[in-house]
């Protein structure tokens, strides 16, 4: 078996096969993408390279793909570690296509199918025994890129080394959440949810609910996606539903709650309307122009979208719905306590499938126990040393700290501010070395944008100076500390979280980043030594357009072509991993000996350069690419990246742009259409052009 997963060959360019070779592209494997012929091979790449959301990481990775078909693919066959079969979900087709395969692997390498619901067993049944001790099933949930799920399905005749060896190379190279699943109908993550599912359109109908309702109740309230229960069909279709109920009904003769696996009459009305939701323009929602209409499902006519409220108008709602969710709960629990030893020994491999596979907060598992309790799973990063609302310095152990923001998208206010600059001065910590990240969902969407409005509102314009001088403040000391701070961002870091990434000793980062200075959007310029910070790593137009223009990247992969990561930044494919490689990180440049960088300076690039650049931005606004605000700010974001018309190679250091960029954040505060930005922004959560 090979030491490390290096060749992929995905048998199969639908929607499936094609995103997972995208996905093992994008994680550097060497991917060949076989079909019935090339030209469909290659049609798949295309619709992969062109798919929203992106399946690569930059589309220039789908170039590394080598596409072919099943008969010319022998070699890449030969060669590869891994064989993953993807095509449609027929048992005959699939074996058929696997006996052509088989004579042509490697005596080591792995083969796999993808199948979401074939036994896995009945799909190798005819490979020869040396094939089936390296056969299993691996069904990744779609779109791979994005959705954390794999299920691995050894059957009685796979090596367990083998499985063990696959799963890490998943986990480590592929950075998905593997659980093991037996080889029954629908594995976990599917064989819970459609259960879930369709005893809630069950519930729906005693309790003679409307569809609003159930959004209501079965999304954020259960710690489910807002999605929930019926803009969810819409999205996955009701065409697609049906068949994987009534495949359920097939393959589960003996479940209890066989007779709930039958498509509901409404949905039989709706199919023959050709009303399957998104993909036919209406399904149970209907928009129209800005409308959002709703189905009535006893009369099969629309109306406008009714918007529930928590806690209900009346007391004999507010009981109706207590009843429907405290059932639904209740069945649910029995039913997966009824599951154990039947698709998995491991309530934890439950919980994980379905917190991994339907992005349920927690897991029906952990779920019963909040009910019981009031509180859920205890996931701490370390030991807590000091805490205040904001921010806690944690112990990692190994003389490493962890300062971890908690607050509402862990935006960055006061607490954190001081939390960190308190941390960093303390020399008597027991700490060689830091590391900042946290447990949530986005590692920062900036800095506390209320907090600094109610200041201009209440025109306390010292107090939002010394808001921002404490900003500077803080990451200069992140930059400047003596002990190495490591950085570890994940999903949206934005605005003063990109800020304080940019002044790290070294940046770890999840895959899956999106990060980048949008303080445009709220009228301002970065103003937390951002703007200071990509004044130092890119030339003056560059770093106007990344900043003017708001770029975020769309993965860890771009970020580092925006050059918000550096050549010594690290990017690791598991979020579950990137703490510990912070912590490495962190440990490793503290036993290197570890030097503070000594204080920069910018080669002022001169008037000309300077002009130049207003004039293009003076020329956008002509064009009425910008707005008038908008010109204003890029005259401000010039002006600090020019070193304010400084002669030609004069050097500039660090600490006058951080003062010019200060200036200008304050000048812009007091600007109405600034203010009118923030505004808007904090209660729409969207930018306003003004």
């Amino acid at each position: 078996m090979a030491q490390l997963l290096q060749r992929v060959v995905v048998l199969g360019a639908g929607t499936m096969g094609s995103r997972l070779a995208a996905h093992c592209a994008n994680h550097g494997l060497n991917v060949h993408l076989l079909d019935q012929t090339t030209e469909l091979a290659a049609s798949g790449l295309q619709a992969a390279a062109k798919s929203r959301p992106a399946a690569f990481f930059l589309p220039r990775l789908a170039e590394a793909i080598r596409t072919g078909d099943f008969a010319s693919g022998n070699k890449a066959i030969a060669e590869a570690d891994w064989v993953v079969e993807a095509i449609v979900e027929n048992l005959d087709a699939k074996r058929a296509l696997l006996a052509r395969v088989a004579p042509q692997l490697r005596a080591d390498a792995l083969l796999t199918t993808n199948t979401s619901g074939l036994p896995v067993a009945a799909v190798g049944a005819q490979l020869p025994d040396k094939v089936k001790r390296r056969w299993l099933g691996t069904h990744f949930f779609n779109p791979p890129r994005y959705m954390r799920l794999v299920e691995m399905i050894p059957t009685p005749t796979t090596d367990a080394e083998a499985v063990a060896w696959l799963r890490r190379a998943i986990e480590l190279r592929l950075g998905k959440g593997v659980v093991i699943a037996r080889d029954t109908p629908n594995f976990i993550a599917n064989r819970i949810g459609v259960f879930a599912l369709m005893n809630t359109l069950r519930l729906m109908q005693e309790f003679e609910l409307g569809i609003e309702d159930i959004d209501a109740l079965t999304g954020l309230l259960l710690g489910w996606p807002k999605s929930a229960t019926f803009r969810t069909l819409d999205m996955i279709g009701l065409d697609t539903l049906a068949q994987v109920v009534q495949n359920s009904y097939a393959n589960l003769p003996k479940d209890e709650h066989r007779e709930l696996f039958v498509v509901p009459e409404f949905v039989k009305a709706m199919l023959q309307r050709g009303w399957l939701g998104e993909k036919s323009g209406q399904g149970f929602y209907r928009k129209q122009g800005d409308q959002i209409d709703a189905l009535d499902l006893k009369t099969m006519t629309y109306h406008p979208r009714r918007k529930v409220r928590l806690p209900f108008d009346t007391l004999a709602a507010a009981v109706k719905q207590s009843e429907f969710v405290r059932r639904g709960l209740e069945e649910l629990f029995a039913y997966c306590q009824a599951r154990l030893g039947e698709i998995s020994d491991d309530p934890e491999a439950i919980d994980q499938a379905m917190e991994w596979g339907y992005n349920w907060q927690h897991g029906p598992f952990a779920m019963e126990s909040v009910v019981e309790t009031g509180k859920g799973p205890a996931r701490p990063l370390g030991v807590s040393v000091r805490a205040n609302p904001g921010c806690s310095l944690l112990d990692l152990g190994d003389g490493v700290g962890c300062l971890e923001f908690h607050s509402k998208m862990n935006v960055l206010g006061a607490d954190t501010v001081a939390m960190m600059q308190t941390t960093l001065a303390d020399s008597g910590l027991p700490f060689d070395a830091f590391v900042i990240t946290n447990g949530g969902e986005q590692f920062s969407v900036g800095a506390d944008l209320a907090y600094l409005l109610a200041l201009i509102q209440n025109e306390e314009w010292d107090e939002v100076e010394e808001a921002v001088r404490q900003f500077q403040a803080m990451n200069l000391a992140l930059k400047r500390s003596p002990r190495p701070v490591v950085v570890a961002p994940f999903g949206l870091t934005l605005g003063g979280g990109c800020e304080m990434m940019l002044h790290a000793a070294r940046v770890v980062a999840h895959a899956e980043l999106y990060a980048g200075m949008v303080e445009i959007g709220a009228g301002l310029i970065p103003a937390g030594g951002g703007t200071t910070q990509m004044a130092l790593r890119m030339d003056p137009k560059t770093a106007l357009e990344t900043i003017a223009m708001a770029k975020v990247s769309t993965s860890a992969a771009e970020a580092r072509e925006l050059r918000l990561l550096r050549r010594g930044d690290e990017v690791i494919a598991n979020r579950a991993f990137v703490l510990q490689a912070a912590k490495d990180a962190a440990r490793q440049l503290a036993d290197a000996g570890y030097e503070v960088p000594p204080e920069a300076s910018v080669r002022a690039p001169g008037p000309s350069v300077e002009a130049t650049l207003k004039l293009g931005v003076f020329m956008m606004r002509e064009a009425e690419q910008i707005t008038k605000h908008e010109q204003k700010i890029g005259n401000h974001l010039v002006g600090v990246l020019c070193a304010h018309g400084a002669p030609e190679g004069m050097m500039v250091p660090e600490a006058k742009l951080r003062e010019w960029e200060r200036e200008a954040f304050l000048s812009l505060c007091g600007e109405t259409n600034t203010q009118e930005r923030i505004a808007y922004l904090l209660r729409n959560g969207k930018p306003l052009r003004n």
